[in-house]
Formats: C-alpha cells, structure tokens, sequence
C-alpha cells in the first residue's frame, strides 16, 4: 500500500555490467585473451553472450569445461590480478548516469552489488568518479554465495543500515530479479528485454529515479 512507512524507500543498490556500465565488449576481449593465455579455446560472441551474466569464476569454469577447481582457481587469479590486459577504455556509462546517480543520492542510500571481483569494481575512470556516491559496495569476495542467491544483496542492506524491504535493486537479468525477490527487495531491470516478475523495467536510464519514486 502505498505510504505505509514499511514501503518506504530508502535505499537503491545497482547493479555494475549491464546497468551503470555496458561491460560485454570489454569482458569478450578480456576472456578471450584470457583464455588464449592459459591455453583454452577463446569463446565467440555468440557463446560469451550466454555467459555475460556469471561470476570470472563461474564464466571461466564453463569456458574450460574443466573439473578441476585447482585450475579454475589458478585462472581466477590470473585474471584477478589483471596480469591478463582488461580494456577499461571499452567500457561505455549510458550518457545520463551521472546526473541520475545524483539525482537519486539527494533521497536515498546508494549501494553497489556486482559479481565483479572487488579489484574492478571501480576500475572505470568513468564510475571510479562517481564513487563517492555509494555508500557501500559488495564485490564477488565479499560472500561465500553469490547471484541469483540472495546473500550479496542482504549485505549491502546490512552494511547500509535498512532493511531488505526498504530497498530497490536496479538489474539487468534473471538472477538479479531472483536474488531480489529472495532478498524481499523490490526489483527494476535496466534492459530493452521483458523479465517476468520485476516491478518495473525501463531501457531508459534517466527514467530510473521516477520509476524508484512510482515504487514507494
């Protein structure tokens, strides 16, 4: 119902690769090279884009095929570590990230929950300037499970001081809408793609702080 204080927003949590970044022409070339290196087949467009939402560790573990988690884990690290060349400069912010990420800082918390590794989270000059803007951000170490589970997300509202249902979480695929509503969340998609079972879904980034207002 629309006032009662237990709908209130207070905060909203994005989502990075998909939402306030466009990543897959950066992580294509990254995982191709990455996997060249250690000596894998590198994955065509087509394959990588049914990978593009899954953790380094999960997307690498479907890449090489292999059953060794000593492996995965020594490839991990390898790309971890960035000794594998990441193009931050294929990186894209939709042109009104910055005026809406101000916009919505004036009413709410602001958090980020991403499957990257904590050490890219603001490896973007782009986003690396709009850092201060949110208060927290819970990368892939930050929790033993990661998206679609809910766990990521009931961090971030921990660390923000809300509570779960207080919060609005900005995606871009299925696991984000599925760890949302785990989490007791409500869930906008950033996508031109319809997804069942998300409040709301715009492919218009400026539209974004309306759409969190139409959700108190």
């Amino acid at each position: 119902m629309r006032g009662n204080k237990a709908n209130v927003v207070k905060a909203v949590i994005f989502d990075i690769d998909g939402v306030l970044l466009d990543s897959f022409e950066a992580n294509l070339k990254f995982f191709q090279n990455l996997m060249k290196k250690t000596g894998y087949r590198p994955p065509t467009r087509k394959e990588f884009s049914a990978l593009f939402h899954l953790s380094m560790m999960d997307t690498i573990r479907e890449l090489t095929e292999s059953i060794s988690e000593e492996e995965i884990k020594k490839i991990w690290e390898l790309g971890r570590s960035r000794k594998v060349e990441y193009d931050v400069e294929r990186l894209t912010m939709p042109d009104t990230a910055e005026e809406v990420v101000k916009e919505l800082d004036k009413q709410y918390l602001l958090g980020i929950v991403t499957s990257r590794v904590k050490e890219s989270v603001y490896e973007s000059p782009k986003l690396a300037k709009l850092k201060r803007y949110f208060k927290v951000a819970v990368s892939y170490q930050d929790t033993a499970n990661h998206k679609p589970h809910p766990e990521p997300l009931l961090l971030a509202a921990q660390k923000l001081k809300v509570q779960p249902e207080e919060c609005v979480y900005i995606g871009d695929v299925e696991n984000d809408v599925t760890a949302a509503r785990a989490a007791g969340m409500r869930v906008i998609i950033y996508s031109k793609n319809q997804l069942n079972h998300a409040d709301a879904r715009t492919s218009s980034f400026s539209k974004l702080p309306r759409l969190v207002a139409s959700l108190q």
